[in-house]
């Protein structure tokens, strides 16, 4: 059977954004002819079976996923490999449910704009990108008439389905592989600009920390911009400052560690000879940098496609059903960035 292009697929053969393959694909303005005839032919060519071209088709069911970059901190063009493997992953899994899907983008947060764009579209439903997104945010989405779950974000008290990363455990679980390699000074690298997976991220740190029995010191708590070259800029300037560091630094992402590595390497550091470093996202540039990134894997499509079940679960069930907030556990990929200090043959 012939597989079925992806949008991000299409985008990569265009040379052009997601974004502007949604527009093309769903019918809406904002593109020139010469682009739009370009992503048609190609979708045609490559038996894409989405949306019907020159408009919705409004006989179709459909899902929006909402991406919204709220400030760019987070999600920019460093992430665009995050946002495809979930959008990817939607798109999967609405088609298994009869399902088209329409990607949305917004880059910056106006509640009113998005309420009033997801309310007037043909959607069934929506899957709401909330990386950047806090709870007051959210908060906002009680003005939309259909379904939505988040990802990428958990609000306990909201009245909305949420499935996220499982923070705790995963850096738990990156903080107990520092543990074996023999690591009891260990630092984290957070964001200067806070979201609640950082949050998440920086307590489970703190509190793997005291049950490993490593002592936690709050001068090994280093907060940097989350864009490659702003925490790269930033971590320079740290380490001009800095007298002592720790064995290990744990990264909040993976954009972050990249960017940490290159200001240490630049310092007169070597990785992982002099310090180790770890990262969290597992984004395909981790696997390609000097050293090779260990960091946390969690499974994006996992992650995508139970939302896009719980949405269609919701879709035909209506407001009887339960609110669900899942977490999805990560695993340490590891690499050669973290040095074995435990004397222990690997």
């Amino acid at each position: 059977m012939k597989k079925t292009i992806t949008i991000t697929e299409i985008a990569k053969l265009a040379d052009v954004s997601v974004s502007t393959v949604s527009l093309v694909l769903n019918g809406k303005t904002g593109v020139g002819p010469a682009v739009r005839e370009r992503v048609q032919r190609i979708a045609r060519e490559h038996n894409y079976k989405g949306t019907t071209f020159g408009g919705m088709n409004k006989k179709h069911k459909t899902i929006l996923f909402v991406n919204i970059v709220k400030h760019g901190h987070i999600l920019n063009i460093n992430h665009q490999s995050f946002v495809a493997d979930y959008i990817n992953a939607a798109q999967m899994e609405a088609a298994k449910k009869s399902y088209s899907l329409e990607v949305a983008v917004f880059n910056s947060f106006n509640p009113d704009e998005i309420t009033e764009y997801v309310n007037n579209s043909f959607a069934s439903g929506a899957v709401i990108l909330g990386t950047e997104l806090d709870e007051p945010d959210v908060e906002h989405f009680l003005k939309i008439h259909i379904p939505l779950v988040f990802i990428d974000i958990l609000c306990p008290f909201m009245p909305y389905d949420f499935v996220d990363m499982n923070n705790a455990s995963s850096v738990f679980n990156m903080m107990s592989y520092l543990t074996r390699m023999g690591h009891s000074s260990i630092g984290i690298v957070t964001g200067s600009i806070e979201s609640i997976n950082f949050r998440q991220r920086m307590d489970s740190f703190e509190g793997a920390m005291k049950h490993f029995g490593h002592k936690f010191r709050k001068d090994f708590v280093f907060r940097v911009d989350s864009t490659y070259e702003k925490a790269y800029e930033d971590m320079l300037e740290i380490l001009k400052k800095q007298k002592e560091l720790p064995t290990a630094l744990f990264c909040a992402n993976d954009i972050i560690a990249l960017g940490c590595m290159r200001a240490l390497r630049e310092s007169g550091y070597s990785i992982p000879e002099d310090i180790s470093v770890a990262g969290y996202d597992n984004l395909p540039m981790s696997a390609m940098t000097e050293p090779a990134l260990t960091t946390v894997d969690v499974s994006k499509k996992s992650i995508s496609t139970k939302a896009v079940r719980l949405l269609v679960q919701r879709i035909k069930e209506g407001s009887g059903m339960p609110y669900e907030k899942t977490v999805i556990g990560g695993e340490v990929v590891e690499r050669r960035s973290v040095k074995n200090l435990s004397g222990e043959e690997e």
